[in-house]
């Protein structure tokens, strides 16, 4: 897999064409990219349009059906394949949940080297190591992190947040993060390159599983209307259940080994054997 700017992206073919998909475990969608639709003259049948809630509101798309994609050797089609401003058109498609859940997924972010496995070839009940499930309404992955000694939260398993651990205003104002201001900066907040601006602040530890990170960067909206957790839902699936305060970001996972069963809602997180 190659890994740009906190993205996780993967070689496939888009009706035949070399592109790069970029894998989104915070999207429940698969989208084509408009740009790259576009450049290559593209046409596909055409779905219904939807409405799209996203975290800066709510926008109806065109879907289209019968996109042949194949990635290492495995052909396929897609349905339902969202119409999407997806920034440069080297990246071709966007896969999400619907289909991540097809396979237990290792993603070796320090190597940069990605495995599918089938569901039948592995036990991850057996193997998880952290608390990771998914969300009652829309099987939207969810893993709990801890904040000190005494505070622990849910946030969303993300693979399109290229930054720190994002957390609403609310839970910072609650740990009284305000004094570790470090400084504010303009970035992605999902792999559609929305952007938005954030306050960042360095906490002392938090708890990722089996292991402890120090001096942990934690972005806030300086937005506080800002729905971090709307993130590319068709409307009418609200989120709901567990209390969701984040989104776990690329600056955490780039140290891991990280395997998930989205299907069944189990996880590992590892370190490289050869890492020192």
């Amino acid at each position: 897999m190659k890994v740009q700017n906190g993205h996780i992206s993967i070689p496939v073919k888009v009706s035949g064409i070399d592109t790069y998909a970029v894998l989104d475990t915070g999207s429940q969608l698969n989208a084509i990219n408009r740009a790259f639709r576009n450049k290559n003259n593209l046409s596909f049948s055409k779905g219904k349009k939807v409405n799209i809630r996203g975290i800066n509101g709510i926008e109806k798309m065109q879907t289209f059906n019968k996109v042949p994609v194949s990635f290492f050797g495995v052909e396929t089609t897609l349905n339902k394949v969202t119409d999407m401003a997806m920034g440069h058109h080297s990246n071709g498609i966007l896969l999400g949940a619907t289909f991540l859940e097809q396979f237990v997924i290792q993603m070796d972010y320090p190597n940069q080297r990605i495995r599918f496995i089938t569901h039948n070839a592995i036990d991850m009940a057996k193997l998880e190591n952290i608390e990771f499930q998914l969300h009652k309404s829309k099987s939207m992955p969810l893993v709990k992190l801890g904040l000190g000694s005494d505070k622990e939260v849910w946030v969303l398993f993300d693979t399109g947040n290229n930054g720190g651990v994002l957390f609403d205003r609310s839970l910072a104002e609650t740990m009284g993060w305000s004094n570790n201001l470090t400084d504010i900066q303009t970035m992605t907040v999902d792999a559609t390159s929305h952007i938005s601006v954030m306050d960042n602040y360095r906490i002392p530890e938090l708890q990722f599983g089996p292991y402890t990170l120090e001096n942990v960067l934690v972005s806030v909206p300086s937005d506080s209307k800002l729905n971090l957790l709307e993130r590319h839902r068709e409307l009418g699936s609200r989120i709901r259940g567990k209390r969701v305060q984040g989104i776990l970001g690329y600056d955490v996972l780039q140290h891991f080994v990280v395997t998930v069963d989205y299907k069944n809602g189990h996880a590992h997180i590892g370190v490289p054997e050869d890492a020192n």
